[in-house]
């Protein structure tokens, strides 16, 4: 990581974000340690408009990671926010690396770079916040597929600690979802948790695609009425949150998601869930019944 005093190191006049040069990111992210909160709030949500803009990177992009790092670790009051930013910028499709023109692409530049720097950020998994420990998984989970051996192994304990003792199931849960990502999986579908038998069954449908087995639309049905409200603040990719890409997975089977919606239904049907589950799925597939 880097400190704010390295900032006049980097060229960023002859970089480039999403509205130009890059000559303005030193001092927003100088803003980000003042204590005037106006000023930080603003620079805040200037660098997640200009650095990443729309799902897009850009060459200031990379550079500008191990400055966020440091603004991480040193500034607590936005931590949540910049681990989401860095989860953000390093956002890709796991396929895209094998594709020639990912070497020299801007995110290639923002993984290889948090990759470099992900050791700095390694002690938030065990932050005592509960929401700083979500994000920072979500970080590793950015990069997992990309890490070096030594570091993945590093990163895999670190996050099946939280998997197997984390006090909170929705960090457990998350910490499944980054498992996977490494490369691990693990028999899930009977913890004693909703929320981690939630992710295991959305990670074993990915695998699978529809049509869905019948113990993970159980799963589906009893578990995912009634989501864990934080889970909108931690998408994990791009505004993906766990909630919108559930019900993306169960509209590609009709037979699952109205099965899953009448479950919803009736068991309250929190937030018209169920409802809406069900008029997408129709919509989808005009010729799906509700029975």
């Amino acid at each position: 990581m880097k400190s704010p005093a390295e900032l006049d190191t980097v060229p960023w006049q002859s970089l480039r974000h999403a509205y130009g040069s890059a000559e303005d990111v030193p001092e927003l992210i100088r803003a980000l340690y003042q204590d005037d909160e106006t000023a930080a709030d603003e620079a805040m949500h200037e660098l997640y408009g200009n650095i990443h803009h729309q799902g897009t990177v850009y060459p200031a992009s990379a550079p500008a990671v191990p400055f966020l790092v440091h603004a991480a670790r040193h500034i607590p009051g936005r931590r949540v926010l910049l681990l989401m930013l860095l989860a953000t910028l390093a956002d890709h499709d796991r396929s895209d690396s094998e594709f020639p023109h990912w070497q020299h692409s801007s995110v290639a530049e923002v993984c290889a770079e948090l990759c470099r720097v992900l050791p700095e950020l390694l002690p938030c998994l065990t932050d005592p916040e509960r929401p700083v420990r979500r994000a920072a998984l979500r970080v590793a989970g950015a990069v997992a597929e990309l890490l070096p051996a030594g570091l993945r192994a590093r990163v895999e304990e670190e996050v099946a600690g939280l998997y197997d003792a984390d006090p909170v199931p929705a960090v457990r849960a998350d910490a499944l979802v980054v498992l996977n990502r490494l490369g691990r999986e693990a028999a899930s579908l009977d913890s004693p948790y909703s929320e981690v038998r939630l992710a295991a069954a959305t990670l074993a449908a990915e695998r699978s695609g529809p049509p869905y087995p019948a113990e993970l639309v159980e799963v589906f049905g009893a578990d995912g009425a009634e989501p864990d409200p934080g889970d909108d603040d931690f998408p994990w990719s791009g505004t993906d949150t766990p909630d919108s890409h559930l019900t993306r997975l169960l509209t590609e089977d009709p037979d699952a998601a109205l099965a899953v919606a009448a479950r919803w239904i009736e068991a309250g049907d929190l937030g018209s869930r169920g409802s809406r589950l069900a008029q997408e799925t129709v919509e989808m597939w005009p010729d799906s019944r509700t029975g």
